[in-house]
């Protein structure tokens, strides 16, 4: 699946151990089920959880963490949104410098089918929509609002 080749690739480029001993890294899926809208679309996908397992990591775990949630920002954005667990995780610490990390995932990989010019279908995983706006983005129709200056304040008296 396109998310986890993505997310595997976010860890190995965040965590120097990985560079050294890339066997040290495992990802699996448990629960996965999938989901189909019940549209006239044959677009379907998936939700899992996604299990990523990190043998005598020495990294800091706030170090994965920070990769982690910049995956999840471009990957998969709710898991940011206020309240939500962006994800859960298990530590077996083996020293004073190395831990077994287990993180879980709930993830949604979507798939958008389109029949193919002479038969078939052709799949492919759809990116996910980009929550955040940047601060000098307009909204359509409507003028950027202007640099914050100050505030004037009228007291009575």
């Amino acid at each position: 699946m396109l998310k986890l080749d993505s997310l595997r690739k976010a860890i190995a480029t965040a965590l120097p151990e990985m560079a050294r001993s890339p066997e040290h890294l495992r990802i699996w899926i448990e629960r996965g089920a999938g989901r189909c809208q019940g549209t006239t679309s044959d677009a379907f996908g998936f939700t899992f959880q996604a299990n990523v397992l990190i043998v005598e990591m020495t990294s800091e775990i706030a170090v994965l963490a920070h990769a982690i949630f910049r995956w999840l920002r471009v990957n998969q954005p709710d898991l940011l949104s206020p309240g939500r667990e962006g994800f859960s995780f298990d530590a077996d610490i083996l020293d004073n410098g190395s831990a077994d990390v287990l993180l879980q995932l709930q993830l949604t990989q979507n798939v958008t089918v389109a029949p193919k010019d002479g038969g078939g279908f052709a799949l492919a995983y759809l990116a996910e929509p980009d929550p955040l706006f940047t601060d000098d983005q307009p909204i359509d129709g409507i003028a950027p609002a202007p640099p914050f200056a100050g505030v004037d304040i009228d007291y009575p008296g």
